[in-house]
């Protein structure tokens, strides 16, 4: 049993007030749509994970700014790197890398993000929803924007025989920068996965930006996707994930890519 494991009753408190803080509009949530539906599973004690995400706006009529430039976004491609550590069975801590490439642009860092927590409540099947929380710090490079954002995203997951049901509603506000006074925005990320054998994982993904909890934007102008995607285990620890997603409103891009390669190490 992890040595953490006696005080794991505070850091349920801690989290639950962040949580609770950031509902209220208290204290910071923060930053935009990652094509990922997070599980309600995390590393184990001392296990490391690494992962590197790719995105590909391959169709879109959106424009967007690049270093102060006004770039398209069809062609933009993101990549992330991500190494997550297990502080405790249920409690891990990450950070990331992020960096862009317009199809007009070279290939530059943009932001750092730091997870300061996820931890996860109970274990898994002692509840009728597995639950837990993870709460992200952005930290963009200055030249690149100067808002600093907080996201809390709450993940609930459900398993019923082979089909897993995962929920992740997701509050964000900016804590620094020209858009500081504006409300918390509301984002979502849902799954619904079959697991078809031990190695092979299909399912479909449904993602969205809904705007301020106080004034949600009109439906023409939220973002919502669907994605097909597959999951595929590549031995015993490494993940592969792929997905191929449409836009579903006016305000959405209109065809995007994503692939998360995943390795664990004990």
């Amino acid at each position: 049993m992890s040595p953490f494991y006696p005080w794991s009753d505070r850091i349920f408190g801690v989290t639950a007030g962040f949580v609770l803080a950031g509902l209220l509009g208290l204290s910071p949530p923060a930053q935009a749509l990652d094509f990922k539906v997070y599980p309600y599973n995390t590393p184990n004690e001392d296990e490391v994970e690494l992962a590197y995400w790719w995105t590909d706006f391959v169709q879109s009529d959106k424009r967007y700014n690049y270093f102060g430039k006004v770039l398209d976004k069809q062609g933009l491609q993101q990549q992330s790197l991500e190494i997550e550590y297990g502080m405790t069975d249920r409690w891990t801590i990450a950070g990331y890398a992020d960096f862009e490439k317009p199809k007009d642009g070279d290939f530059k860092y943009v932001q750092a993000r730091a997870v300061m927590s996820r931890y996860r409540f109970f274990e898994q099947g002692e509840r009728f929803l597995d639950g837990a929380v993870e709460i992200e710090y952005y930290l963009p490079y200055k030249k690149y924007s100067n808002g600093e954002k907080v996201e809390t995203r709450v993940i609930i997951e459900k398993d019923i025989r082979q089909i897993s049901i995962m929920l992740n509603p997701i509050f964000e506000k900016d804590v620094s920068g020209s858009e500081v006074e504006a409300g918390m925005e509301f984002e979502y990320a849902a799954g619904l996965y079959f697991r078809a054998t031990p190695l092979l994982t299909p399912g479909l993904e449904f993602y969205g930006v809904m705007g301020e909890l106080s004034n949600m934007k009109p439906k023409d102008q939220q973002e919502h996707y669907i994605f097909p995607r597959l999951g595929l285990k590549l031995g015993h620890r490494a993940k592969f994930d792929l997905g191929y997603g449409f836009g579903l409103t006016q305000a959405s891009d209109d065809r995007v890519i994503k692939a998360i390669l995943e390795l664990e190490f004990p």
